[in-house]
């Protein structure tokens, strides 16, 4: 049978509505057994990963940094990775950067959303003014996504080292696998490109290879920083779930 265009069109408009009530469905199954005031969103990882010598480093890290100021760390959690002996970088976030990068074209800036969720390297646009925009437009696309973790953490000091110590809790109903948590401790300078610098990255720790529904996992970690009393507030810890063969970020929480 041939339709006519508007009737294509109103077929369209109905398919359109139906994926959009299943995925509001399968969010809330997801969160079903779950109070109001636990709901869980979702929280967008985004790793920049930058040098020094960088000449275009500076209008990404704008864009983001104000975006990390917005949104807040419950929705955004922003790390700044410094590579290739710039004198901010680590033997961490170098061997970070290679295992994103297996093969092809590597350089800076270069940014990963939720991991290998999406990657966006150089400038996201070619207007600088239109920059902003179009990562406010790449985080917001993985907010609407329904959470299927939750994560909660607790940092202390003790004898100058940082020690994070949760849970993970998995809130969808499906059997998840292959996945570690990992985590990072950044510190906040005030100046740009600094303002989310990372000095630490914890091993991972794998999970249960079958993470069933409703199941939740102890963690903790213990950072190789020594920092002071003096000036403990400037170091904040960020803890996440990677899948390692896909390498997409499930959730991730801030840390103060």
């Amino acid at each position: 049978m041939i339709y006519s265009v508007n009737k294509k069109n109103y077929l369209i408009l109905l398919f359109t509505v139906f994926i959009l009530l299943n995925n509001i469905g399968l969010c809330w199954a997801n969160s079903e057994n779950l109070t109001s005031s636990e709901a869980v969103n979702q929280v967008v990882l985004l790793e920049l990963f930058v040098q020094t010598d960088c000449t275009t480093c500076p209008h990404v890290e704008f864009c983001l940094e104000d975006l990390a100021w917005e949104y807040g760390t419950e929705k955004i959690i922003l790390l700044e990775e410094h590579l290739w002996h710039d004198g901010y970088d680590t033997e961490e976030t170098n061997a970070r950067y290679d295992w994103y990068v297996t093969e092809g074209r590597k350089g800076t800036p270069d940014l990963f959303v939720n991991g290998l969720t999406k990657r966006v390297q150089g400038l996201p646009c070619e207007d600088l003014e239109e920059n902003y925009h179009c990562c406010k437009e790449i985080v917001d696309a993985e907010l609407n996504k329904c959470a299927t973790l939750k994560l909660s953490a607790l940092k202390t000091i003790t004898d100058s080292y940082i020690i994070i110590q949760g849970k993970v809790n998995n809130i969808s109903n499906n059997v998840l696998k292959d996945l570690a948590i990992c985590g990072m401790i950044y510190q906040e300078e005030d100046e740009a490109g600094l303002n989310y610098w990372v000095r630490d990255i914890f091993p991972f720790h794998d999970l249960p290879l079958q993470f069933s529904p409703q199941e939740s996992i102890d963690y903790g970690f213990v950072s190789e920083l020594l920092i002071s009393e003096e000036n403990e507030e400037i170091f904040h810890a960020v803890v996440f779930v990677q899948d390692l063969e896909t390498k997409e970020v499930l959730q991730a929480i801030h840390v103060d």
